[in-house]
C-alpha cells in the first residue's frame, strides 16, 4: 500500500527575513573573529571610509543572541533589533539593512549597553 506524502512548500523569504539573516551572519562572523566576512556584510572592505566593526568592543567567543526582532521599513529595507549577551554584559544593537545592488548590506549599526 502506497502512502501519500504531501509536498512541503517553502514560504518565500521576505526582505525582513533576509535582513535578519544578514545580521545573524554579521554577528556570527564577529564572534568567530572573521573580520573580512563581517566587513562584507557591511558592503565594505577593511580600511574603507566609514567601515567600522564597532561591536568588537564587546563581542567575544561566548556572545549569544538573546532576542531578535525585525521591522520592514519598505520592500528594500528593514531594521533589525538584537539583544546580545557577552562576557562584557548585555547590549542592545540596532541594524538597518538595505537591499543593495549586490545583495543585502548593513548600512547603519549602533549599540548600547543595557
Amino acid at each position: 500500500m502506497a502512502t501519500a506524502v504531501a509536498a512541503v512548500r517553502a514560504t518565500p523569504l521576505t526582505f525582513g527575513g533576509i535582513a535578519q539573516n544578514t545580521v545573524r551572519r554579521y554577528l556570527a562572523d564577529l564572534i568567530a573573529g572573521n573580520e573580512n566576512a563581517a566587513y562584507g556584510e557591511l558592503g565594505k572592505a577593511p580600511g574603507d571610509p566609514g567601515a567600522s566593526l564597532s561591536e568588537e568592543a564587546f563581542i567575544d567567543r561566548g556572545t549569544r543572541i538573546v532576542s531578535i526582532r525585525t521591522t520592514s521599513t519598505d520592500p528594500g529595507g528593514a531594521t533589525v533589533e538584537v539583544e546580545l549577551a557577552s562576557g562584557r554584559g548585555s547590549y542592545y544593537a540596532t541594524y538597518h539593512v538595505l537591499n543593495g545592488p549586490n545583495g543585502p548590506i548593513i548600512d547603519q549599526h549602533d549599540y548600547i549597553k543595557v
